[in-house]
């Protein structure tokens, strides 16, 4: 279910913001980044933006770099909030749009700056299982990477889990019909 995108006062503008409207001035242009992620090489430009109500940096990614000057208003359209070291920052995205404003933001606050504002992560999802495999047969199975107790972490002084699965506890009950062994005579 999509939501339909709302007009956001910066002020307004929290950690969970999603489908931002906005019109904003640009304060300042930062420097542009390099960043090496696995995803590959990229490029990132903080801008300081503002309304009259408070000012927010929006992060600029490679092909947005260079549209915009110190001065101008743009419509931002279907960004959202991200939090990038304790700190929300306003994003485009592939689905959103900046543009150019025809009419000018004359009225601007560059205080609050909310993204000086501390801003706990959000956990990132875990998922259980994962890369290693099931390891050994019998009953018990172990795990394979991440499993039981997080990501292979001491428990107790015993490594947990983790790293290629613990093989199974082996045992459990034989066939009777099984001629290398089994319960009782035939």
């Amino acid at each position: 279910m999509e939501t339909t995108p709302t007009n956001f006062n910066v002020k307004d503008m929290n950690e969970n913001s999603k489908n931002v409207n906005a019109t904003l001035k640009v304060i300042e242009i930062g420097e542009v980044k390099d960043i090496h992620s696995k995803f590959g090489d990229k490029r990132v430009c903080e801008v300081k933006v503002a309304d009259a109500t408070g000012s927010i940096l929006l992060s600029l990614w490679d092909d947005q770099i260079g549209k915009i000057a110190a001065d101008d208003t743009i419509s931002i359209q279907n960004g959202y909030i991200s939090v990038v070291r304790n700190s929300m920052r306003l994003n485009i995205g592939k689905y959103g749009k900046m543009l150019l404003s025809e009419e000018p933001l004359t009225e601007v606050n560059t205080e609050p700056n909310i993204s000086d504002k501390h801003v706990e992560q959000p956990e990132r999802p875990r998922s259980s299982g994962g890369y290693g495999g099931g390891g050994g047969g019998g009953r018990g199975g172990g795990g394979g990477y991440g499993s039981m107790y997080g990501s292979g972490t001491e428990f107790s002084g015993f490594r947990r889990g983790g790293y290629g699965g613990g093989g199974g506890s082996g045992g459990g009950r034989r066939d009777s019909r099984d001629k290398k062994g089994g319960r009782g005579r035939r």
